[in-house]
């Protein structure tokens, strides 16, 4: 399983997770008519994936949750911050 990160070009990143982050990015951009970027994932545990995912997103803030798992973050700063998660959690 993977942790992502996709973003927009507005300024706001996805942080979710799935198996297939490619196929996940697809499914996506079909609903949206903006166009979406896989900017990062990471490998995690199948059996940990739901809490790490619930740990990052509350590591984000909820100041920054604009809807649901989109986040008021850009591209960089979401690669970076995902980067920084899997090294804080030992993830690599």
């Amino acid at each position: 399983m993977f942790l992502y990160c996709i973003a927009n070009s507005s300024g706001q990143c996805k942080f979710g997770f799935s198996g297939e982050p490619q196929q996940r990015l697809r499914a996506l951009q079909t609903g949206c008519a903006e166009e979406l970027f896989l900017i990062e994932s990471l490998s995690v545990p199948r059996d940990r994936v739901r809490e790490l995912e619930r740990e990052l997103h509350r590591e984000i803030g909820l100041h920054r949750r604009t809807r649901g798992e989109w986040f008021d973050i850009d591209a960089e700063k979401g690669a970076n911050l995902l980067t920084w998660f899997g090294i804080h959690y030992d993830l690599s």
